[in-house]
């Protein structure tokens, strides 16, 4: 990568209106080049053709010694000449909301990366509070410049720009928030009810109506890559039943519903939703009683499953009983193993709301815990009684603890999925958490200390975790 000097760019500037008829897009303080596609016209009377093209790569050449192009990097390939695993990074800047197949070009991107390379990439937020208050007034107009610039054609949250990139083979991070204005209180007071009535914590809420832009970084998800490469040959992938206890219509479809292998299902997963259940332990029995396929995965209905993740899951399966040299009974993507002495360590890959999940230790790893968010049994393995006394809380970690009474293991592996819940804030207020790690404590008491990423249960007492 070469950096323009200023003198540089003014000329290249230059050249372009004066030759080529282009005009700057005044947008703050930058001048943005419109480069028109094939079927958009922007500033210029014609077209974009080949001939102009050409002639730009010509001139770009002539101002710096590396290579430049531009054509549509989401109908051409990358020239040969630009070697794979050779960029240390990727800059999308105001790109990827302008394309219709944004995963896809993503998915072109990864293999020129190199293996501990980033993509840095910053999107708007379709969810910024000046939209809201147009879509509220029956207005979605768009305009030449800002959130719905005309040239827009893939409007996302910041759930959707997770979404797009762990689809893609990313890893992403929230890098930074771009805030632009304030909500007016009254606007946001009057939201109140509406909030409530969704399940959506109001300061959670105020964030993203006043976030304008988000900066992400993401790193390739090598895991992946490797088991692919590993396992492909080793196991055919089975049809799985995904098993899900739902009570928000709006979250399962947005997430767990949404999940790519299960929206195509191209491999005839069966999605099996149970609602009305009074505890999981309900909810459970139920799944084992009409899952049709033998690999069981327990998931939350807040939870988006990234593309491939049903068949990497099944790879990482076979990955931590060859790595760990222990069978599994109950495999999940976050947990905590006890070292003794009160050490413990955090495992796990994933995004939990807004926030990246990324603990130092190395996966597969063995644990003692797991957090419910996505659960994985097998039928020919162990499929165990839940406790009905523990209602929703704690039925990972009374899994493990149960199949270790069985002589199998539990692992953590690394197949990150995206946590999308609308709750937020500190579980120290949790009446029936409370009450439900009372009832896990009295359950386990010849087990105990026993640590969770909610609670720590020792023998003596139950302490709460903050968040």
């Amino acid at each position: 990568m070469k950096i323009i000097p200023q003198n540089t760019e003014n000329l290249l500037w230059n050249k372009l209106y004066n030759e080529y008829k282009f005009t700057p897009k005044i947008h703050g303080q930058f001048e943005w080049i419109k480069i028109p596609n094939e079927n958009k016209t922007y500033h210029k009377d014609t077209p974009w053709t080949d001939e102009q093209e050409y002639l730009i790569n010509s001139f770009l050449e002539e101002l710096v010694s590396d290579e430049v192009y531009a054509f549509d990097i989401q109908t051409h390939e990358l020239p040969d000449s630009i070697e794979l695993q050779s960029f240390d990074c990727i800059v999308c800047g105001d790109v990827l909301e302008h394309l219709t197949e944004a995963t896809s070009v993503l998915r072109k991107l990864l293999p020129y990366l190199k293996p501990d390379g980033k993509v840095v990439a910053c999107i708007p937020n379709v969810q910024h509070f000046s939209v809201i208050q147009h879509l509220l007034t029956q207005n979605f107009q768009y305009h030449g410049v800002g959130l719905l610039d005309k040239t827009h054609v893939n409007l996302m949250t910041l759930p959707n720009m997770f979404k797009m990139f762990l689809d893609a083979g990313y890893f992403p991070q929230l890098a930074q928030v771009l805030r632009v204005g304030a909500v007016d209180e009254g606007f946001m007071h009057s939201l109140l009810p509406v909030l409530g009535y969704l399940g959506v914590a109001p300061e959670r809420a105020k964030s993203a109506l006043e976030a304008y832009q988000y900066v992400l970084t993401a790193s390739i998800q090598q895991a992946n890559i490797n088991r692919a490469e590993t396992w492909a040959s080793e196991i055919k992938p089975q049809a799985c039943t995904v098993a899900v206890a739902m009570n928000n219509p709006l979250q399962y479809q947005n997430n767990v519903a949404a999940s790519p292998e299960l929206a195509s299902n191209d491999m005839g997963h069966q999605l099996l939703t149970m609602t009305g259940a009074q505890n999981m332990a309900q909810a459970w029995e139920h799944a084992k009683l009409h899952a049709a396929h033998d690999w069981i995965v327990l998931v939350h209905q807040d939870v988006y499953l990234p593309a491939d993740w049903l068949k990497q899951v099944q790879y990482a399966w076979h990955e931590a009983e060859a790595e760990l040299g222990q069978q599994i009974g109950v495999l999940g993507v976050v947990g905590m193993r006890n070292l003794g002495d009160e050490t413990v360590s955090y495992l796990g890959r994933c995004i939990d709301r807004v926030a990246t999940y990324l603990p130092a230790a190395s996966l597969p790893s063995l644990t003692d815990s797991l957090d419910e968010l996505v659960l994985v049994y097998r039928k020919d393995r162990f499929l165990p009684v839940m406790s009905p006394e523990l209602g929703f809380h704690f039925y990972g970690t009374d899994s493990v603890l149960k199949a270790q009474e069985a002589g199998l293991a539990a692992a953590v592996v690394d197949v990150p999925c995206f946590h999308n819940s609308s709750r937020f804030g500190s579980h120290m207020n949790d009446e029936d958490l409370k009450q439900k790690a009372m009832a896990f404590h009295q359950l386990w008491q010849h087990r105990l200390p026993v640590f969770t990423l909610v609670a720590q249960m020792r023998p003596d007492k139950i302490v709460l975790n903050a968040s």
